[in-house]
């Protein structure tokens, strides 16, 4: 009796079990979550061993001075698998995001091709034109809107295409190739820039440093021309060689060494003053300020700018100004103090100019413009009146189209010189007539632009056999000229002499740039003119031909900007005094 009234352990699980099993199987539960807390606690926080030591060593603190110079990336070809292909950061790209995966970056692999869908060099793409819109925070300038790599828009032949972009491209690939470590460009240097087995010159030429100021100008202005300035954050890979490049610091690198060598007049020439190598500094770094505004690019720029105002030669009339010649006016008239002469020998030099740097010169000047700098308006109208001098005239007075080197009556002649095998082409000339005009007074009814336009299309470029008929000079100014007349955003377009020169020209260029894969010369243009063999070689070729196919967005049409008012017109235009018309206009002012 006792005994049955005992409680059994057993008995008591097994009634527990069959009345409530939900509460039997969360106890359950509970006993092992705990459980396996314990034993995670008791693996995971293993009391240190008390016999052993630890030691923390701390870095060496670098000193603040000290500043960390990383080299330009290279990478040896020898050592990319070539199963492997990792994306390219091209020049579009304003970020590089390196790669994760443990495989070298193929410097040499091209990413897209933007000649893909090129027409084989002919034209059929659209300007891209120079827009208002500035950069961020910047005052807007004409000089804005330039960007390379936007490739043609529908609606507007005549303008630049893809593989005109892609020379572009490339040639501005050869430019960095060949960039000096203190950031100027010269002739006497490509060798030890880029000594590979087919060097970019020829080695036995004993090329000066006496146009490396001027080079290094035009070498510039092929980069801003395609809108990038010290500034800009992207990379240029360098296909051929296997290198990558900052553009910002390729430009900032270029103006530096120019600034670095300008004297306290404005000049930058290192000895003797030479008006091409002033006009070109000037304006790459003219145009260097326009692009961006900066401040610290002002000073040099209106330095350089009123160098080459003061360079002006005054004009054999007895008032004015006239053109520019080799040596500037202060050079002249310091010399013929030195001499005691006062004489008519002295006035002959002193009104000496020359079509050619005149050209160069207004250039400079039209920049300064554009940028916002102090030009004044008698320099350019002095460039007007010495073009008005060497233009030809026919027998009824009107101009012919052609003009001269000195003056009109050489017009039409030879301009003679040491690589005269050359065939010579006058409309060079007639090109450089038209740009002095254009730059200078805006004037679209001008009759001397009709006809010498007409000048220059009876002379197309081509390529000979013996290649004796290239001359970049010539093609560079008449395209220029041509695109300004007659070009997608002229004002009276005809395309009857834009179409067949932009043609030409573009087949010309194309064909004749170097596309050796993997080669030091790739993207550069070997082939000499007339005018490289004593002033650049490649470096010359290279950078003319990139500014030539920028034709297209370089400078917004000048057709629309403000006249230089013409005496003659205006007065005959004027109203007769003591006539209503007159006395209402009197009432308006």
């Amino acid at each position: 009796m006792a005994e049955s009234r005992g409680m059994n352990p057993v008995e008591f699980v097994r009634n527990a079990a069959r009345n409530s099993p939900w509460v039997m199987i969360a106890v359950a539960l509970h006993l092992i979550i705990i459980a396996g807390a314990a034993i995670f606690y008791t693996a995971t926080h293993t009391p240190p061993k008390t016999d052993e030591n630890t030691t923390i060593q701390l870095s060496k603190p670098r000193a603040p001075e000290e500043e960390i110079v990383l080299p330009p990336e290279t990478i040896d070809r020898k050592s990319i698998p070539k199963n492997e292909e990792a994306e390219l950061v091209s020049f579009e790209e304003d970020v590089y995001i390196p790669t994760t995966e443990a495989v070298p970056e193929d410097l040499f692999q091209d990413r897209g091709d933007p000649d893909a869908d090129a027409t084989g060099g002919t034209t059929g793409g659209t300007a891209i034109g120079v827009g208002t819109v500035g950069h961020a925070g910047l005052r807007p300038t004409p000089f804005g809107g330039r960007k390379l790599g936007t490739g043609p828009r529908k609606g507007r032949p005549g303008g630049p295409t893809q593989g005109t972009e892609r020379a572009v491209l490339d040639g501005l690939r050869w430019l960095a190739r060949h960039q000096n470590e203190d950031g100027s460009w010269s002739p006497a240097t490509l060798k030890e820039r880029c000594d590979c087995d087919d060097p970019a010159y020829n080695p036995k030429k004993p090329y000066l440093n006496h146009y490396d100021t001027g080079l290094t100008g035009m070498a510039l202005l092929c980069f801003l021309g395609a809108g990038f300035s010290h500034e800009s954050k992207q990379d240029l890979v360098d296909t051929s060689m296997g290198k990558r490049y900052k553009i910002g610091d390729i430009v900032k690198k270029g103006l530096q060494s120019l600034i670095k060598s300008q004297n306290q007049d404005g000049s930058f020439s290192k000895d003797r003053v030479f008006m091409y190598n002033e006009a070109l500094a000037a304006m790459a770094v003219t145009e260097a300020f326009g692009l961006t505004q900066a401040r610290f690019w002002r000073e040099p720029a209106q330095k350089a700018l009123n160098f080459i105002q003061s360079a002006q030669r005054p004009s054999p009339q007895g008032t004015g100004l006239w053109g520019w010649r080799y040596a500037s006016r202060q050079e002249i008239e310091q010399f013929h103090r030195g001499a005691g002469s006062q004489d008519a020998e002295q006035l002959k030099e002193l009104y000496d100019a020359d079509t050619s740097v005149t050209a160069w010169c207004i250039m400079a000047l039209k920049s300064g413009i554009l940028s916002g700098l102090d030009v004044k308006e008698e320099n350019m109208k002095g460039g007007i009146a010495f073009s008005d001098f060497v233009t030809q005239l026919g027998g009824d007075g009107k101009p012919t189209g052609l003009v001269g080197y000195l003056d009109a009556k050489g017009a039409g002649a030879k301009v003679t010189g040491p690589n005269d095998q050359y065939i010579y082409h006058p409309a060079v000339m007639s090109a450089l007539g038209m740009c002095i005009r254009i730059f200078s007074q805006h004037d679209p009814d001008d009759p001397f632009l009709r006809v010498a336009a007409d000048q220059i299309i009876k002379d197309l470029p081509t390529i000979s056999k013996d290649k004796l008929s290239l001359d970049y000079y010539y093609w560079y100014y008449a395209s220029l000229a041509l695109n300004q007349v007659d070009g997608p955003d002229a004002p009276k377009k005809t395309n009857k002499h834009w179409g067949p020169w932009n043609k030409a020209m573009v087949d010309a260029l194309l064909e004749l740039q170097d596309k050796k894969e993997r080669a030091c010369t790739n993207g550069g243009w070997m082939d000499l003119d007339r005018w490289s063999f004593d002033h650049g070689g490649p470096l010359y070729t290279t950078a003319v031909n990139v500014l030539t196919l920028e034709v297209y967005y370089r400078y917004e049409n000048a057709f629309g900007a403000v006249k230089i008012p013409n005496k003659k017109k205006a007065a005959a235009a004027a109203p007769a005094e003591g006539t209503d018309a007159a006395k209402q206009e009197t009432k308006q002012n």
